[in-house]
């Protein structure tokens, strides 16, 4: 099943959000934020997790790459919300 609309909006929204909070309040990782947010992929995002450590931010981000997993999770896991 592919990700619907409402799903990917709302993990996109959240993600963007996060990270721009990030980037807007953290000068040490805002060049990380902002290569997330430009090209947000695993190398981008594996960076701007490991730069998190011990940073009250990083829970955050946390949750919202939890929501991109979860609206992902049909396509990547091969489950199905009929079977829930």
């Amino acid at each position: 099943m592919v990700i619907g609309d409402k799903d990917r909006r709302f993990a996109r929204h959240l993600f963007r959000f996060v990270v721009g909070m990030v980037e807007m309040h953290d000068p040490e990782a805002r060049a990380l934020a902002q290569a997330a947010l430009a090209a947000p992929c695993k190398t981008t995002i594996r960076a701007l997790l490991a730069s998190g450590r011990g940073k009250p931010w990083l829970p955050s981000i946390v949750d919202a790459l939890a929501e991109v997993g979860v609206a992902a999770a049909e396509d990547v896991l091969g489950g199905s919300d009929d079977h829930c």
